[in-house]
């Protein structure tokens, strides 16, 4: 298993949407098995031209962080794009970013969704939210 999850390449996949639907990005994460998804309150300081035209009008915002093997994250993507409605202005916005190392084989293979409660983890960090 390890030399499979070292082969992964990986991504971290950005949502930033509108306060209290990053609970709703991470359901969505989390019915994909991709249960590494942290939220964050964010609070926006762009002008408001900048904000609408990025689609994101609101300032008070949550930024999800989630990680997924790269193969997988086009239909994840896609996914995020139907169920957030990310086409409409003012819904949020979403990206990925190459992840090119992680330190620890443990973390790796739960960041690339390998990492199953009761298979070699002893912590409660892989339930779903």
């Amino acid at each position: 298993m390890l030399d499979t999850v070292l082969s992964k390449k990986l991504s971290l996949i950005v949502a930033i949407v509108n306060r209290h639907q990053g609970e709703k990005v991470s359901k969505i994460l989390n019915t994909e098995n991709f249960s590494f998804n942290y939220i964050f309150l964010g609070r926006g300081t762009a002008s408001s031209e900048l904000l609408n035209y990025l689609g994101i009008g609101e300032t008070e915002k949550d930024v999800v962080l989630s990680s997924a093997p790269a193969e997988k994250v086009p239909a994840l993507m896609e996914k995020l794009h139907q169920e957030m409605h990310l086409d409409k202005a003012g819904s949020g916005v979403a990206f990925t970013i190459p992840i090119s190392s992680v330190g620890g084989a443990q973390t790796l293979a739960m960041m690339a969704g390998e990492l199953q409660k009761g298979k070699g983890d002893s912590c409660d960090c892989c339930e779903p939210v």
